[in-house]
Order: C-alpha cells, then sequence, then structure tokens
C-alpha cells in the first residue's frame, strides 16, 4: 500500500529562511536541504509568485503581503449577494415585515430560501441603515440581572412537555396561545393576544387591569365572541400571575391549558412573533389607555391578516 504524502504550505518562517539564504546565493537545492523540504517544493515557490522574484532573488515580505491581500478578498458567495434577493428583503422591511416573516414567505414569492439569521447579516454587515426598519434592534445582549420576585404558583399547572402532539405539530386549527402585552410605567392596562398556532388567527383584547379575573374573562370572552369555541382545544399561556385562573377558562371553553418553562418564551413562538408585531405598532412606553380599540383593529389586525 502507497503510503500517503502528506503536503504542507511553506510557512512566513520558512519563507523569511529562504530569503535569507538566497541572499547568501545558496541554490534551490541547498535551500531545500537546510529547510528539510523537497527541491521541488522550493523551485515551485520561485515559480508561483514572480513579483517575489528580482535578479534571481526571492523575497519574503511580497509573498507574504500578497499572500495576506488575497486571503482578505477571498469569501464564501453568500446568499444575499443576489439582487433580487437582495431587493426583496428591503422592500419587505419597509413594508414593515420582520425578517422572520421575511425568510418565512420568499420561498413561495420568489422560489429562493433564506433564512432570518442571513437576513440579520446583511442588514448589519454593510446595509446598516436598513436596521431603522426593525423593531428590535439587535445591537447586543447587555448582561442581565435576574431579580428575585416571589412567583404565584398557578394552581394545577400543566407542564408544555405534556401538550398533545397535534398542537406541536401545527397539525390542527383550536391550538392557542395567549400572553399579555404591557402598558406604559405608571399604567395598569394591557392587551391580552390569543392567537391559533395554524392559521395565525389573532384576537385582542385591552384589559384595564392585568389581572387575573380580566385576563380569563377576556379569553372567554374573545373566543365566545368570535365563535371559535367550536374548533378551541388547548391554550399555551407563560407563568405570568394573570393566567393563574386557567381552569375558569377550560371549565368555560371546554378546552386544556398547558403552560411553558419558566423563562423560555420561545416556546409559544406564534404569539411572540405576533407581540413584536403590535411593538412595531405601539412601541413600548404607549400608554393602552390611550389607544382604542378601533386603533388595534386598523394597525395591528389588518396587518396580521395580510402578511399571513
Amino acid at each position: 500500500m502507497k503510503e500517503k504524502k502528506n503536503f504542507k504550505l511553506l510557512t512566513s518562517e520558512e519563507r523569511e529562511q529562504i530569503s535569507v539564504l538566497c541572499s547568501h546565493d545558496y541554490s534551490k537545492r541547498k535551500i531545500a536541504k537546510e529547510l528539510g523540504r523537497s527541491p521541488s517544493t522550493i523551485s515551485r515557490e520561485f515559480k508561483r509568485d514572480t513579483s517575489a522574484v528580482f535578479n534571481d532573488k526571492y523575497y519574503a515580505i511580497t509573498t507574504i503581503e500578497n499572500i495576506r491581500q488575497k486571503k482578505a478578498k477571498i469569501r464564501r458567495k453568500r446568499k444575499t449577494d443576489n439582487p433580487e434577493i437582495q431587493e426583496y428583503i428591503i422592500k419587505k422591511l419597509q413594508l414593515g415585515w420582520s425578517p422572520e416573516i421575511i425568510a418565512a414567505m420568499m420561498f413561495d414569492d420568489i422560489g429562493y430560501s433564506v433564512g432570518k439569521d442571513a437576513i440579520y447579516n446583511f442588514i448589519y454587515k454593510g446595509n446598516n441603515h436598513l436596521s431603522n426598519y426593525l423593531t428590535r434592534k439587535h445591537l447586543g445582549k447587555k448582561p442581565q440581572l435576574r431579580r428575585k420576585t416571589k412567583r404565584t404558583l398557578i394552581p394545577n399547572r400543566v407542564d408544555i412537555d405534556f401538550r398533545p402532539i397535534e398542537a406541536n405539530k401545527r397539525e390542527e386549527l383550536g391550538h392557542f396561545e395567549a400572553d399579555t402585552v404591557v402598558s406604559c410605567r405608571g399604567s395598569k392596562s394591557a392587551l391580552l393576544v390569543i392567537a391559533d398556532r395554524v392559521s395565525r388567527m389573532i384576537r385582542i383584547k385591552k384589559l384595564a387591569q392585568k389581572t387575573a379575573e380580566q385576563a380569563s374573562n377576556a379569553i372567554v370572552y374573545a373566543l365566545k365572541k368570535s365563535n371559535i369555541i367550536k374548533i378551541a382545544k388547548t391554550i399555551t399561556y407563560d407563568n405570568g400571575c394573570e393566567f393563574c385562573w386557567h381552569e375558569k377558562v377550560n371549565t368555560n371553553l371546554n378546552v386544556k391549558s398547558f403552560f411553558c418553562k419558566p423563562y423560555h418564551a420561545w416556546e409559544k413562538g406564534t404569539i411572540e412573533n405576533l407581540n413584536t408585531l403590535i411593538r412595531r405598532f405601539f412601541p413600548k412606553g404607549t400608554d393602552f389607555d390611550k389607544i382604542t380599540d378601533k386603533d388595534i383593529q386598523y394597525n395591528v389586525l389588518r396587518n396580521s391578516d395580510r402578511k399571513k
């Protein structure tokens, strides 16, 4: 069996040694012997970069600089280099779409598939002005100090691990997620948001106060008024104390409730993305006492329907 040859590129130190030995009129064969290299390797080095050879003398600094410049120019071609993809991303950002929505819709619209991370890279690496269209500015995460708060225990809480597989795989209608969007500091009002995991159908109800009683009443009212009660099967919540009365909702709507793990907001990703859309129209610091149901209908519901 033939022994496999291991080929190693010349290092910068070896190139500098070649330059020194060459200045002392060493032949290529003698240089190879000094470096423990094959004479053909040294010969190729003289031929590979003629700009480094002058009067049969080798100048390492020229070769090293040329290699550095070539490496700086080499870059893997990205999907976002495609002008058609760039045009699509910019157009949709200007319409208020998030990179997540753009990534989800791009293949259906223009036949290309690009991930949300690639879109964020396109925005922040060379097109930073486009970040003005983003609701959330990803300018680097700040270290967060987790405050020790006395958490309200949710009675008969069922973990999301026990949620039906049909809900997890988004195979049927009737599996909802619920969350609240808080008002400005000093205001007790909030928005109760409910969405179906498959259709992304959204219902929003204003709460005068973010209490368990008002939240449970709002969920029951929103689903019953929309006649969605016929298909409702499960509702997934976070661990906020406003959802302590989930059993009352279960009784009224004949549904089952499940809860995300603490600090695992991504486990109810549908509602989190919709909350991002809401914040696009009603940024943090908005006083929901001054927002009417008509404002919500016009801004949020109309745009969420358009982006399904």
